[in-house]
């Protein structure tokens, strides 16, 4: 199993490769959610919507909601 890499996740722009910062959010499902991302760069400034989406359980919770387990083990 990979181990993640840096302690903390970011976007960065697929025009300028700079930093994407992230604004609010809507949820769609307990595994679903929509972003705002914006670049950083002043002279690319590229904003986008982001889905980020749980797919696959790489250790199963301690305190398993049953709903959640159910539709990660599919």
């Amino acid at each position: 199993m990979a181990s993640p890499t840096s302690p903390t996740a970011y976007i960065n722009c697929p025009h300028c490769a700079g930093r994407m910062r992230t604004y609010g959010h809507v949820m769609f499902s307990a595994l679903t959610k929509q972003l705002v991302a914006a670049c950083q760069n002043p002279d690319c400034l590229f904003s986008a919507r982001v889905g980020i989406e749980i797919t696959q359980q790489l250790q199963p919770s301690l305190c398993p909601n049953p709903d959640i387990a159910a539709a990660l083990t599919r």
